[in-house]
């Protein structure tokens, strides 16, 4: 009888563990339009610094898919091995726009989760979160 508890005990407790995951990252937010952050340069800070400073910060984990210096606008390539684990069901990218007189830099975090076949849009916070403390640590001075 002893042993017919324990594994009835343990089966509920797998069932309710595995029932509780998901197929994504906890840092994955599911939303059909990811949302921009803008973070102001720092007055004495040139747009060439604050150009080369956000394609080293971006290019040292991502590839990228468009560099257009002249216009401000950095977009990243599909990265499926964030955050360090290649998952093929999970990919984000970067997107960093100049505003035209090169004192606002706004940032976009895009992810996609493969579920039951189909893709989700969203945003990865710990990608947002980290992107915006590098660059807020060398070139920005608020966040809105």
């Amino acid at each position: 009888m002893k042993k017919l508890t324990c594994l009835l005990a343990l089966s509920c407790l797998t069932l309710s563990l595995t029932g509780c995951t998901t197929p994504w990252p906890a840092s994955f937010s599911y939303t059909m339009t990811p949302g921009w952050t803008s973070i102001e340069i720092r007055d004495g800070v040139a747009y060439d610094r604050a150009w080369n400073t956000a394609f080293t910060i971006l290019s040292r984990d991502f590839d990228m898919a468009a560099v257009l210096k002249e216009e401000g606008y950095i977009q990243t390539g599909w990265l499926s091995t964030w955050p360090g684990v290649y998952d093929e069901n999970y990919k984000v990218r970067v997107t960093i726009r100049f505003s035209s007189n090169r004192k606002i830099m706004q940032l976009r975090t895009e992810a996609w989760a493969l579920v039951d076949g189909k893709w989700l849009i969203g945003t990865d916070s710990r990608l947002m979160s980290t992107l915006k403390t590098d660059l807020m640590g060398t070139v920005g001075r608020t966040t809105r």
